[in-house]
């Protein structure tokens, strides 16, 4: 018997036989299933095994679901949203190697609603950099950020939230080809979804 004895993974059954284990409301999920669920998911609701089970089953879907994405378009850097146009889906990739992670892929139907952001950050003010660092902005200019927020219809998730820029944008210019570019981002968001959301708003 290991150190930590035998335990068995709630979602295959297996002995959990790493000293890697990952805690669920229902019991203790191997290494293995635990990558598998959903990244958009909070552990927390999965309050009994059939639950779990169910999200087991719509992930095996989704991995098929991606065998089949054929990527159309890309927008965003660091964080992307990547759009199968002729299937009519999308996913969120936060890396290179987003076909490793099995993102979640969603149907463009599934949206019913869509909210914008740019948040500015005037001269003045002090403000959190990428790197950690609270700097003072030079006079006349602003820092930026540009995300957006999809409301969608899933009952394993309703709320996706990213930023399409990957730096902070300083500019002391708001027609400059930078800020253009990602409120133009923005829009190309907004208007693949439009057919589908019930609602929109726009906030800046």
């Amino acid at each position: 018997m290991s150190l930590f004895g035998k335990k068995k993974c709630c979602s295959c059954g297996e002995n959990i036989v790493t000293i890697y284990r990952k805690k669920l409301p229902c019991g203790l999920l191997c290494e293995k299933c635990s990558h598998e669920i959903s990244p958009f998911v909070k552990s927390i609701r999965f309050t009994d095994t059939e639950k779990l089970r169910d999200h087991m089953a719509y992930r095996k879907e989704n991995a098929e679901l991606l065998e089949k994405f054929q990527i159309t378009r890309i927008i965003g850097e660091k964080t992307r949203i990547v759009i199968d146009d002729r299937n009519g889906l999308f996913l969120i990739a936060d890396c290179d190697r987003w076909s490793d992670r099995q993102p979640d892929v969603i149907r463009f139907d599934q949206v019913t609603g869509f909210d914008e952001y740019i948040e500015a950050i005037e001269s003045g003010d002090y403000y959190e950099s990428s790197k950690g660092i609270a700097t003072d902005l030079p006079e006349g200019y602003m820092t930026c950020n540009f995300s957006f927020t999809l409301t969608v219809d899933s009952p394993w998730f309703d709320v996706i939230s990213m930023q399409i820029n990957k730096d902070d944008l300083i500019t002391d210019d708001i027609n400059s080809s930078e800020y253009r570019e990602y409120k133009k981002m923005l829009a190309e968001v907004r208007e693949t979804f439009r057919p589908y959301y019930r609602s929109a708003r726009k906030i800046s």
